[in-house]
């Protein structure tokens, strides 16, 4: 332990997994619970603009919330893993509807592709309230962040439409150098495959299948086991809006049903969110991967560094809500946290007081932060990390250490060190380490040094110490946030990382130019036929590709 740093236990570090008084937080039995529970049509995929209801072998959805009497979670509903057939299906529907770029979707015009999209975002809002209940439901995540997931997808593709008709109307001109006239224009890659990930099933798998609809390219997107059921009242959208084929939904495991469909070689871009193992193991098994389009997000281990002239109160309620945010099942959650040892003591204190104080409780009521985990392996998994970082010195300094069933409190572990297993794994969910420095080359090294690179954050106001580190961390992580919480938005910004992290940039302008290919018609000048006919071309109307260039 530093030099002259107190550490005491409030709880003894002793582990409660079965906290019987996080069990009263419960519902007592379904009757108690006034909040609706929602019964959606279950089962559905969207295949070749039908959607399918499909259940030979539907296990039924359980929510994270149980109840008392019989500890049993909550059902609302029931899921269907895709079959290998049928991701066949849908695969062969997307490359009809995209037919080699021949096809209606894959030639409309930018700006007519954008009013389709624009009438999809205005029934989707219609929609907030039903999607939201059952994120709430099936994932755990408050109402209040479970709408706003909604509100802030509806807001992405509304970005993502200003963008590509601002993209379109760059475009419109023509470019002349050395001798060569030409009309440059971003045109569809083809056939898309797009994954969805667990805990923002709806935004982060928008982010990335909006971009590539809004480019003419034909998508498959697929769910995974928790988290799909606030896809199904879009599927309707989806056929309404587009036509049969341009888009199709799938369920099921990423390895199978990802893993078959890239093995086809008849994946042209692929946009996965998910591990670095999984990843690995999805694209080994490409044919043909010099042409697959690679767009992922994976782990990260975002560190804040406390300075010793930091402002405690902006850096305990920056960290604290970093860590808490939907349990810290995040890519963008606190990780790991560096404090200066002068403000150790006090830093610690705060933090924990300030988390401590933070309601747990049902996702419906009103002010809670920590809810109820959605991952059946995730609490002994968190639980596993806290018996290791004891063993190797490292103390609860927080009303931590507690859980019943899928309820977790948020525990606080100080001071962590290298041989602890969540010194360099990420955790994922509700405890978060806390390591000492003396020397600021420390936390700059094990950023630098670390395997993942999506964020960081400094907290503190000495000029030299923030160019220090701002100079020193600028080349290993995508964003570095100065007394800020990390963060994906604004949806204008890049957001990328390094490492394991990323690979590719998740915002709408990169989006929509990486599931794209800049493509030139050109002529040679030195001739005024080549001239008369391109420009005769752009006037006619005839063109999908030469047009509106003035």
């Amino acid at each position: 332990m530093a030099q002259g740093i107190s550490i005491k236990s409030p709880v003894g570090d002793k582990l409660d997994w079965d906290c019987q008084e996080l069990k009263a937080k419960f519902p007592k039995t379904k009757d108690d619970i006034k909040e609706p529970i929602p019964s959606p049509e279950s089962c559905l995929l969207l295949i070749d603009g039908k959607v399918v209801k499909s259940e030979k072998t539907a296990t039924e959805v359980e929510s994270p919330v149980i109840t008392q009497d019989d500890n049993k979670h909550v059902i609302i509903g029931k899921f269907e893993m895709a079959s290998e057939a049928q991701a066949m299906q849908a695969l062969e529907a997307a490359q009809r509807a995209y037919g080699y770029g021949r096809e209606e979707w894959s030639k409309m015009k930018l700006e007519e592709r954008c009013k389709h999209m624009e009438g999809f975002a205005n029934d989707l809002e219609k929609k907030t309230d039903e999607i939201a209940q059952l994120l709430m439901w099936e994932i755990g995540k408050t109402s209040k962040d479970a709408k706003s997931e909604v509100t802030r997808t509806v807001a992405y593709i509304q970005t993502a439409i200003k963008e590509a008709k601002a993209l379109s109307e760059s475009e419109s001109k023509w470019e002349e150098e050395k001798g060569i006239l030409c009309q440059i224009r971003h045109l569809p890659v083809g056939v898309v495959l797009a994954s969805s990930p667990f805990n923002y099933p709806l935004n982060e798998a928008y982010t990335t299948f909006i971009p590539a609809l809004l480019m003419g390219n034909s998508v498959i997107v697929r769910a995974p086991r928790n988290g799909a059921t606030p896809h199904f009242p879009t599927l309707e959208l989806f056929a309404k809006h587009f036509p049969a084929g341009t888009i199709q939904f799938l369920t099921g495991s990423g390895r199978e049903v990802m893993g078959s469909l890239i093995g086809t070689g008849k994946i042209d871009a692929v946009a996965f969110i998910g591990t670095a193992s999984s990843a690995a193991g999805l694209f080994k098994g490409a044919p043909n991967p010099q042409k697959l389009r690679v767009m992922y997000e994976g782990e990260a281990k975002d560190s804040a560094i406390i300075l010793p002239d930091a402002d405690l109160d902006v850096a305990v309620e920056s960290c604290a809500s970093g860590m808490t945010s939907f349990n810290g099942q995040r890519c963008t959650a606190i990780k790991m946290i560096w404090v200066h040892e002068s403000k150790a003591e006090e830093f610690l204190k705060k933090l924990g007081e300030k988390i401590d104080s933070m309601q747990l409780g049902m996702p419906w009521e009103e002010g809670v932060k920590i809810t109820p985990l959605c991952e059946d392996t995730k609490p002994g998994y968190i639980k596993e990390l806290i018996e290791d970082a004891l063993k190797k010195g490292a103390h609860i300094v927080n009303n931590g250490g507690k859980c019943y069933a899928t309820l977790c409190t948020l525990s606080i572990l100080a001071p962590a060190n290298k041989d602890m297993k969540i010194w360099s794994e990420e955790q994922f969910g509700p405890v978060t380490p806390v390591a000492f420095y003396t020397d600021l080359q420390e936390p700059i090294d094990y950023v630098a040094k670390s395997e993942y690179g999506l964020q960081a954050s400094v907290y503190g106001y000495d000029e030299d110490d923030i160019a220090k580190v701002v100079d020193a961390l600028s080349y290993h992580v995508g964003r570095l946030n100065i007394n800020a919480p990390d963060q994906r938005g604004p949806d204008v910004f890049p957001f990328t990382g390094r490492g394991n992290s990323a690979l590719g940039i998740l915002n709408a302008p990169e989006g929509l130019k990486f599931f794209s290919v800049p493509t030139m018609v050109a002529t040679k000048t030195d001739d005024e036929r080549n001239v008369k006919v391109l420009k005769a071309v752009n006037a006619g109307g005839k063109s999908q590709v030469v047009f509106g260039a003035k």
